[in-house]
């Protein structure tokens, strides 16, 4: 049998980002997947980097990702597509207007150089927004990338350097002895290692309830879709009318969005991702805020299951009980803050401490958090916006 270092539960962005780095630091590292490798969550990221002025307590962590962004080509060896062209949230009528001047006085604390502009200024940026955009924020921060091909430019990296992944292997629990991590327990058996980083999304409740540790996180259902290659239209990442939308280096026009749906999810067992419906609502939305897509194509849709936080941040603990366990969920912005809280997670595992800023990214946050907290807030599917 096998002797590892290191295991990381979860062959997502974020997983792949700490398994790297764990792995570049010396340590030898397995990464286990209920399925294929970033086919959950990652499957259905819009590519964006968010820097999170909307919640101060994750903005360095996020700008300690741009800051390793801008090198990750050739960190990895692997072409990302990273494309720092600047982020516009756009409002589309009067109370996405109020909003966005709300939004913007949250933002205007931050050292991040955000702007608010008017429609005419917002069209200047993308000369194919709707007339009907009456201004948004802007910001020539930030960026985007392409999911498929950074979460693969992961994975290449992690196993040129010897590390190994072993899909469609579910951790059924995670095993503890004496206060200290031992192992997990998969279909095949039981594999043994001292130090392990769950970072399963949504399934890291599941995996540390036996445990008795409450960590409260909602599973969410986006759906995707992207368009045949069209000519240029904007580099920007851009957030408007409920969607993301951006343009890859192909032409594509590549967006989610909303409506949602909350899902159920089983240990061991992969949730249904249906196309529905709402592929029609998010391209009609898509048309209103940018016309001239009434003439792309669909080429295809997908859906994945994120996970939602009470107050949609990163979470990123090491435990003193069991020893040897880091954890890690982002909230559905995991993607981009995949460079730096895969260093976080990797760091915590080996070094027992990280450079990174997360003192405020504990799952201490969440001690007065009731089981029931999604019910009692009435949280329901909708509320979440991408």
């Amino acid at each position: 049998m096998k002797n590892y270092d290191v295991i990381v539960i979860g062959a997502g962005i974020i997983g792949l980002s700490t398994a790297y780095r764990a792995q570049k630091a010396g340590a030898k590292v397995l990464v286990l997947d209920a399925g294929a490798t970033a086919y959950e969550a990652s499957s259905r990221a819009t590519g964006y980097l968010s820097l999170r002025g909307e919640t101060p307590a994750e903005s360095p962590l996020a700008q300690e990702a741009e800051r390793l962004w801008d090198g990750l080509d050739d960190e990895l060896g692997y072409p990302t597509e990273w494309t720092q062209k600047g982020r516009i949230w756009a409002a589309m009528n009067e109370r996405e207007l109020d909003e966005l001047k709300e939004l913007y006085k949250t933002f205007s604390k931050t050292s991040i150089p955000f702007e608010f502009l008017d429609g005419d200024s917002m069209r200047k940026l993308i000369p194919c927004l709707s007339p009907d955009c009456l201004g948004g924020i802007w910001t020539n921060r930030s960026g985007h990338a392409n999911p498929q091909r950074t979460s693969q430019a992961f994975a290449w990296a992690f196993t040129d350097l010897g590390g190994e992944i072993r899909e469609y292997t579910p951790v059924l629990e995670i095993l503890t002895e004496g206060g200290k991590v031992k192992g997990v327990r998969t279909p095949e058996g039981e594999i043994h290692c001292a130090r392990i980083a769950l970072c399963a999304a949504a399934h890291n409740t599941l995996l540390l309830k036996p445990l008795g540790i409450h960590f409260p996180l909602a599973p969410v259902r986006l759906e995707a879709l992207v368009t045949t290659p069209m000519p240029p239209l904007f580099e920007q990442a851009f957030i408007g009318n409920g969607l993301s939308i951006r343009q890859t280096k192909r032409g594509n026009i590549h967006m989610n969005g909303g409506p949602y749906e909350w899902v159920d999810l089983e240990i061991g067992k992969e949730a249904a991702k249906p196309n529905t419906p709402i592929v029609r609502n998010i391209l009609r939305r898509a048309i209103e805020a940018m016309p001239v897509l009434k003439g792309a194509q669909f080429l295809r849709s997908w859906a994945g299951i994120i996970d939602i936080a009470p107050d949609q941040m990163t979470t990123i603990h090491r435990f003193n009980n069991p020893e040897g366990l880091v954890t890690a969920a982002c909230s559905g912005h995991g993607f981009g803050m995949a460079p730096s809280a895969g260093i976080a997670v990797a760091e915590l595992l080996l070094e027992g401490k990280t450079r990174m800023p997360i003192d405020q990214l504990s799952l201490d946050r969440f001690k007065n958090t009731p089981p029931d907290w999604r019910e009692r807030r009435n949280w329901q599917a909708g509320q979440y916006n991408t």
